[in-house]
């Protein structure tokens, strides 16, 4: 090349580059760019850049930026960056990325976004953010957040979350959260958070059941500590109803329930919108006590309150789960022993559906309990002797159901009681004089069972006729049924249906 560069440069360029640069660059630079970049590059920068860049970039960066940038972006960005950013970004990106980032940042961010992140995040984010976000985020997120947040959100989410969060939130959220949030959950490590949460769940559950990978309890626990958005602390006094609610919906077959099944991905919003819009069930059943209650139909596992679940519904001054109404809606499994800690529950209703085995003895701890009803569905086993020390239970309603054993005397505890029904299952054995003392007693049917004997008079001085508020009674007192129940027909049963 020449010892000292022309002072002004060729109208057109060569079409074969110096195999070496000039010393000294010129000092205008040509109109058109060289048909072949140089092998390698000026040691300094040409005062002003090209209006039209080379169609493929120099092996290697200048070892200085231009004062100003290019018009318009190479087709083919440099192998290696630039250890100095411009002092002003092109008006339009790259269409490609460089491999690495700068070292530093440009002042001023690009107007439009690169189409594809780089691989690696810069090590310090720009002082003001992309008037546009990226298409897609950068696998790695930058080391510190920037200074002002983009005005839009990207459309996905960083794989990792900043080191450290951002001064202010953007003006929007991202349409799909990180995979990993910035902050631990309930002040305190995610491994002190399980701790805290699994040592008091020991105290309701089962611990074999509780960490026994499969069982309810263990889902409920997984699905509190890993899945559910709501991010409740083991802090909260309501964390364990939470628990007993998700073990209610793992142990009944939650997810093959005719409505307000779970949403199938618990951090999608459209995904939660569409499981609330499939669920309609409301626990609005009369209270005779009238008691102001919080109900919703959200999907069972959404994000909101508990309370919000469709039937389910909460007093609204202590917001504990007051009533479980589920009525033919597909319920499956087993009842679930940890119910029994709901100690405001006032009404259990959960009737035709296929729910199987005992009627757990923990209800009977259950002393604001008004109504039992599990009709129509597949229990086993005998009544819990504990449910008939139930303070004010108005309602027991077990019929149609595969139950066994005798029905205790201690049933005249049940001063309150007004409706009993036990008829269809395979109950045995006499029926107590004690159901005399039910003065309340408006319905009492016993058919369809193995029970015999007689009726004892102090139930038939129960009945209307004898100015007693008995209304209904029945039992397999029909001459043909084996066993028989001696219970004349009116004078004191009103039907013998079988």
């Amino acid at each position: 090349p020449s010892l000292r560069p022309s002072s002004q440069p060729s109208s057109v360029p060569s079409s074969q580059p110096s195999a070496k640069p000039s010393l000294v660059p010129s000092l205008k630079p040509s109109s058109e760019p060289s048909v072949m970049p140089s092998l390698l590059p000026s040691s300094q920068p040409s005062a002003m850049p090209s209006s039209v860049p080379s169609s493929d970039p120099s092996a290697m960066p200048s070892s200085g930026p231009s004062v100003m940038p290019s018009m318009l972006p190479s087709l083919m960005p440099s192998f290696m960056p630039s250890t100095m950013p411009s002092f002003k970004p092109s008006s339009e990106p790259s269409v490609m990325p460089t491999l690495l980032p700068s070292s530093k940042p440009s002042d001023v961010p690009s107007f439009m976004p690169s189409f594809e992140p780089s691989s690696i995040p810069s090590s310090k984010p720009s002082s003001e953010p992309s008037a546009m976000p990226s298409v897609m985020p950068s696998s790695l997120p930058s080391f510190g957040p920037s200074e002002v947040p983009s005005l839009k959100p990207s459309s996905g989410p960083s794989f990792m979350p900043s080191v450290t969060p951002s001064i202010l939130p953007s003006l929007k959220p991202s349409f799909m959260p990180s995979s990993s949030p910035t902050f631990e959950i309930c002040g305190m490590s995610k491994d002190d958070r399980r701790f805290a949460i699994t040592s008091t769940l020991k105290t309701v559950s089962d611990p074999v059941a509780l960490l026994t990978n499969g069982t309810a309890q263990n889902t409920a626990l997984e699905w509190l500590l890993e899945f559910d958005a709501f991010n409740i602390c083991p802090d909260d006094p309501k964390f364990v109803q939470r628990y007993i609610m998700a073990v209610f919906y793992f142990s009944t077959g939650g997810g093959s329930w005719n409505e307000c099944n779970a949403p199938s991905n618990f951090s999608d919003p459209i995904n939660i919108d569409q499981a609330n819009a499939s669920c309609s069930i409301f626990a609005d059943g009369f209270d005779v006590f009238g008691r102001p209650t919080v109900i919703g139909s959200d999907a069972w596992l959404s994000p909101s309150n508990e309370c919000f679940w469709g039937g389910l519904a909460c007093s609204q001054d202590t917001l504990c789960v007051d009533r479980i109404e589920f009525e033919n809606y597909g319920l499956s499994g087993t009842l679930p022993v940890e119910l029994g800690n709901l100690t405001g529950l006032r009404y259990l209703i959960v009737e035709e559906g296929t729910t199987n085995g005992t009627i757990p003895s923990e209800y009977g701890l259950l002393s604001d309990l008004v109504i039992i009803d599990l009709n129509f569905n597949e229990l086993t086993g005998s009544i819990p002797e504990s449910i008939y020390d139930l303070p004010i239970l108005f309602q027991l309603d077990l019929n149609d159901n595969f139950l066994t054993g005798t029905i205790s005397q201690s049933i005249g505890n049940l001063q309150f009681l007004q409706l009993l029904q036990l008829q269809v299952n395979q109950l045995t054995g006499t029926i107590p004089e004690s159901m005399g003392q039910l003065t309340y007693l408006g319905v009492l049917e016993l058919f369809g069972n193995q029970l015999q004997g007689s009726m004892p008079p102090s139930v038939c001085q129960r009945r209307d006729i004898n100015n007693g508020m008995l209304d209904k009674l029945t039992a397999d007192c029909d001459l043909d049924d084996i066993p028989f129940v001696n219970c004349s027909v009116p004078d004191c049963c009103t039907d013998c249906p079988f």
